[in-house]
């Protein structure tokens, strides 16, 4: 077993230290010429920006893991307990035709289902399956069944539930919060990765280029991929010859590390509106005719798989759950 040795502290080179001032030792950064908006935005960085980075890869990643468990446990839950037995039942004695154990437990303990058949007020017989955790009844035991007066297929053997896994009580009211609060994790973290990935492909289809100096710098308090993300703070001159600022998180600090600054565009009309390019997920780059080009496809596409391989998986499940099996 190998293990990787611990990070490192990040502690970019000060400017300010001596012998280090940008006028003797730190080069000049000339701002590369690029041509006016509105500029063409290449498909591959144009949906990396939008699908891509911490924020999205986390949030296809978070609802991939909570999608699954939302195919297992949706279709078994026992809906029906909700609203169909809060009322007045009628009761008749039932008989159990099989009984096994199902993929599903509560708690490491098995769900077994019941196969039972009664003869409702109406002189009719039905055929039904209900679960209870860790409960098996033998064959031909006798049961008494509980149904919704005026429709007996909608019936369970009094003290089970009709799916796999029961959410009536306060049990059942913390499972479905806690699927609304881990959902929205996922989406509100997919919701910030989206919103950023929309103001970098503007600022490059429209944004002024210019160049930022690197003001502050800080650690937060999340870790990725076992790197603590920094907070970086840059200034930079717009048209209007005033100071502004803009942040950027990242753990990937090799990037936005450049002593002699970092390049980013900035909307003209509100300048605190900017976006710096070596912290865009679609890594673009500016090439000699200035236009703008994918630094690395291949990193690009790959920032593409895991969305693609979640939108595809639930698609999937989807088609086969309400279209084959309905």
């Amino acid at each position: 077993m190998t293990t990787s040795p611990p990070e490192k502290p990040f502690e970019p080179p000060d400017p300010g230290l001596p012998g280090m001032g940008r006028s003797e030792e730190v080069p000049e950064k000339p701002v590369p010429a690029l041509a006016g908006p509105p500029r063409d935005v290449p498909r591959l960085v144009y949906w990396t920006n939008l699908l891509g980075g911490f924020y999205n890869q986390f949030a296809w990643l978070w609802l991939g893991i909570m999608g699954a468990i939302m195919w297992i446990f949706l279709p078994n839950a026992d809906w029906a307990g909700l609203y169909h037995f809060r009322g007045d039942l009628q009761t008749a004695p039932g008989v159990v035709l099989e009984s096994r154990e199902t993929n599903c437990s509560e708690n490491e303990v098995k769900v077994y289902a019941q196969t039972y058949r009664f003869t409702a007020s109406d002189g009719r017989q039905y055929e039904n399956t209900s679960y209870a955790t860790g409960r098996r009844l033998k064959k031909g035991v006798k049961v008494t069944v509980e149904y919704v007066p005026g429709d007996p297929s909608i019936s369970r053997v009094q003290g089970m539930r009709r799916g796999a896994f029961g959410i009536e009580g306060w049990g059942g009211a913390l499972i479905l919060v806690g699927f609304v609060v881990f959902l929205g994790v996922g989406f509100g973290m997919l919701v910030v990765g989206l919103v950023r990935g929309i103001k970098a492909n503007r600022m490059l289809a429209g944004g002024k280029l210019a160049l930022g100096k690197l003001k502050s710098k800080r650690p937060t308090n999340t870790r990725f991929n076992d790197r603590t993300v920094w907070e970086f703070t840059f200034e930079f001159v717009a048209d209007d010859n005033r100071t502004y600022e803009t942040k950027a998180k990242t753990h990937k600090t090799d990037d936005l590390s450049d002593l002699a600054g970092e390049y980013l565009l900035y909307d003209t009309f509100s300048p605190t509106c900017a976006a710096l390019l070596d912290n865009m997920p679609g890594g673009v780059a500016i090439d000699n005719l200035g236009q703008l080009r994918t630094r690395s496809p291949g990193k690009a596409v790959a920032s593409l798989l895991v969305p693609v391989l979640v939108v595809s998986a639930h698609s999937g499940v989807a088609y086969l759950v309400l279209v084959v099996f309905v």
